[in-house]
């Protein structure tokens, strides 16, 4: 199940005109819910510190689909 689940997520190629939109929803919505839940629970420095560093891993995926897998180029 894995597997599948980190084979989707690294060959999915959405549209040309999803793609952006696509990006910025997966750069935005996880930081934002990671760090305000975290900031729920632990407070508003330690929250932020989590989101801050949830959030590394998530900004190398959107710059890699950018840049190596050339989401930008025209198909």
């Amino acid at each position: 199940m894995i597997d599948k689940i980190i084979n989707f997520v690294k060959n999915y190629k959405p549209p040309r005109e999803w793609r952006l939109p696509y990006l910025l929803l997966v750069s935005t919505i996880p930081p934002t819910l990671l760090t305000h839940f975290a900031s729920v629970k632990y407070g508003i420095s330690v929250g932020v510190t989590i989101g801050f560093f949830g959030s590394i891993p998530i900004v190398c995926y959107t710059c890699w689909k950018i840049f190596m897998d050339d989401w930008l180029g025209d198909d």
